[in-house]
């Protein structure tokens, strides 16, 4: 849908629960999960011939500047990885953007325009190049990372380019904690402020509530979540998140859920006052 002006009306938040509530469905089906971060690129993936789709709701709001008012957006990301060898995986994650901007303009008032539609495609691989496993439940690896940001053409959400990424991945596990990490260079070719490079870094630490032990009879376990994640581009702006969430993980889905808060925004774009997901995996 294009860029129009309507009167103020609140994001159909039914719709995305409808989906949401399909997708907690699909969860139900058979499978093996493998845990990691929520928004941090780990270096373990899928294993050969598996497969794993991560649905994923997220919703921000951002305060105003200029002539904007206040911005908030949904999106609902849908995220398929495949295990073609055991140290390497294919990734593609489609989203699906609602974006309204509420604007306060002169002799017009207040109005609000609405961006939807199917954003930009991400097509990346993983080769994991290196591990050690040092004891029985410890193990340490590190990923190189390939891919591609693929316009979607619809032009209410998509950008005007196609924008490469390489970057590493390094991840770390022992008794009941984990450590991600991952720095990702997006080189963007595009126009206005989309010709900016950016360097996207995070780090997680995953600590397992419960159990304290795992016995014979264990089916679950409660992981809580830190995370900070950040985004420096090459105009000079630079934003970080902490990011406190948790995951419950069983043996064929995991439900999990983060809350982003800024602690660093650089730059001239509209300031996030919050960001939060939910989502869940799924492996066959």
């Amino acid at each position: 849908m294009a860029a129009s002006r309507m009167p103020l009306q609140p994001i159909d938040h039914a719709r995305v629960c409808l989906a949401f509530t399909a997708a907690l469905w699909l969860a139900g089906l058979p499978g093996l999960v493998s845990a990691g971060p929520i928004n941090t690129n780990a270096a373990i993936a899928p294993g050969e011939g598996a497969t794993m789709l991560r649905l994923q709701y997220s919703y921000a709001e951002s305060g105003g500047q200029g002539n904007i008012a206040h911005i908030n957006a949904s999106t609902f990301r849908a995220t398929l990885v495949h295990g073609f060898r055991r140290d390497l995986a294919l990734f593609l994650s489609v989203p699906l953007i609602d974006k309204r901007v509420d604007m306060v303009t002169p002799n017009v008032g207040r109005t609000e325009r609405v961006h939807d539609g199917v954003g930009d495609a991400t097509l990346m691989a993983k080769y994991r190049f290196w591990y050690e496993d040092p004891a029985p439940g410890t193990t340490k690896r590190l990923a190189a990372i390939i891919g591609i940001n693929i316009r979607s053409g619809d032009s209410d959400v998509s950008g005007d380019s196609y924008n490469p990424r390489l970057g590493a991945a390094y991840s770390w596990r022992a008794g009941r904690g984990k450590f991600d990490a991952d720095i990702i260079y997006q080189i963007n070719t595009g126009r206005g402020d989309a010709r900016h490079d950016a360097l996207g870094y995070d780090a997680a630490y995953s600590f397992r509530v419960a159990p304290v032990e795992f016995g014979r009879d264990a089916t679950s376990e409660f992981d809580m979540v830190a995370e900070l994640n950040g985004v420096y581009r090459t105009d000079g702006s630079h934003t970080l998140y902490i990011s406190p969430g948790f995951q419950f993980i069983t043996a064929d889905w995991i439900f999990e859920t983060s809350l982003q808060l800024p602690v660093v925004q650089d730059g001239e774009a509209p300031e996030t006052d919050y960001r939060v997901s939910m989502g869940l995996r799924f492996q066959w």
